[in-house]
């Protein structure tokens, strides 16, 4: 069983990330969260991971920049998502110390990682993606019916309400409405944990809503299939049974990385990791175990 994780931070880019770092000698393995999240996040997962053969892996999740304790630029085009794909590659040529790593991501994370081991297969030797944004690029120059840019989501965002008189009162606020409602009470004790900075007032919320706009307005800046053209390492496709991955998108998928296997995670939403992060956390250990021994 993997000791850990401790905080540490990682210099990428003139950026400063916060990490969560588990010890090991096994594969690297970076953890991506999605939009809105923060590392902490994948703590129930990876405890459920090491129980099921990764405990010897040493494993990194970061706070992706704007969210956490991460620096978070103030102009929005810095949140064009190849800028997340440079990121994870970064991190790995800062903190694997050149071994080839095991990517996982959930939703915008598994969208990264997906490209991230296109880009630089010398750098990633598997891919687990969780739930990830998969989409066309928007026709006609126009997102709103598109995810890519959604701007459905990101005038939600904006109107998110991110400050609560205590950490309470936010655990409260958040249980009583999709998708926090269905988080596993150790997900959602992890997000407070990582996600809510203290104040003279009260607690916040560490994403600003304006970033998490910007966030969502700028996956309309990556060409997903065009970077994805081909995945020559081996991809787990984690997907929930009321998925937000269309089928036609995921067999698109499996038609760029030839060695894609796809799980179905029972009883479970977009949100899967948090919601079951017992089940998510078991398929990530098995797969990593089987790449660590060879048979990825």
């Amino acid at each position: 069983m993997s000791r850990g994780p401790h905080e540490i931070a990682v210099a990428v880019g003139g950026m400063r990330f916060r990490a969560l770092e588990w010890p090991g000698k096994g594969p690297p393995v970076l953890l991506l969260h999605a939009t809105s999240f923060c590392a902490d996040v994948w703590r129930p997962a990876w405890l459920s991971a090491c129980a099921a053969g990764a405990g010897g892996s040493r494993a990194l999740a970061i706070d992706a920049r704007g969210h956490g304790g991460t620096s978070a630029p103030r102009d929005p085009r810095e949140y064009g998502w190849p800028c997340f794909a440079d990121d994870a590659v970064g991190l790995l040529h800062a903190w694997a110390d050149g071994e080839r790593a095991i990517l996982v991501g959930h939703s915008s994370g598994g969208a990264v990682a997906l490209v991230a081991a296109a880009r630089r297969p010398d750098l990633v030797r598997a891919v687990v993606a969780v739930e990830p944004v998969l989409f066309d690029a928007p026709a006609g120059g126009t997102a709103r019916d598109s995810f890519a840019g959604s701007q459905g989501m990101a005038e939600r965002a904006r109107r998110r309400r991110t400050s609560f008189k205590t950490r309470e009162e936010a655990r409260q606020t958040l249980v009583a409405r999709f998708p926090y409602s269905g988080f596993a009470p150790a997900a959602l004790d992890a997000f407070l944990t990582g996600g809510l900075a203290a104040q003279e007032d009260g607690v916040a919320l560490r994403c600003a809503p304006e970033i998490e706009a910007w966030i969502y307005e700028g996956a309309s800046a990556l060409d997903l299939w065009h970077e994805a053209a081909e995945i020559s390492v081996p991809v787990l496709l984690l997907r929930a049974e009321h998925s937000a991955v269309p089928a036609s998108q995921a067999e698109r998928l499996a038609r760029h990385a030839k060695r894609l296997e796809i799980q179905q995670v029972v009883s479970a939403t977009h949100f899967a990791p948090l919601e079951q992060p017992a089940e998510v956390g078991g398929a990530i250990g098995r797969f990593v175990r089987a790449v660590a021994g060879g048979a990825g």
